[in-house]
């Protein structure tokens, strides 16, 4: 089984392709995650209904490769405005697993919690098949 280790994230349209570049993603602040939503039944058994998985991504830069502003996309909402809808990937290094949210809205804002500027995105999609919210390739 191959380590994850990633290289650059992706913004993707809902047709997957790309939209956006962004390098310089931090190690410590990358978070992967899949929560079952759980559903009670009879006699106190649960039952997972559907998933709900969810890709964050800080990176040291502000703007992506192509050198616009990541929070000015059109694909990134960071004023409360639905943006267009995307998928945000993780791709891997080379031996390492490339990770796609299913389609969603791209949030994303400033932060300072390391103790220097990083650009943040959160892309949380949700469905009934577990293997259509994050699609590991």
């Amino acid at each position: 089984m191959a380590k994850l280790i990633f290289s650059k994230a992706k913004v993707l349209n809902t047709s997957s392709a790309v939209q956006m570049t962004i390098s310089n993603i931090t190690v410590e602040g990358i978070e992967i995650d899949i929560t079952p939503d759980t559903v009670n039944i009879e006699n106190n058994r649960e039952l997972f209904e559907s998933y709900t998985g969810r890709i964050v991504v800080r990176t040291t830069n502000i703007n992506n490769d192509a050198g616009s502003a990541i929070l000015a996309s059109a694909f990134v909402s960071n004023d409360g405005t639905t943006p267009t809808e995307g998928k945000l990937q993780l791709v891997g290094q080379t031996g390492s697993h490339t990770i796609t949210t299913g389609n969603t809205f791209i949030m994303g804002h400033k932060s300072f919690e390391n103790g220097r500027l990083e650009t943040v995105l959160v892309a949380q999609a949700a469905a009934t098949d577990s293997e259509s919210v994050l699609v590991v390739s």
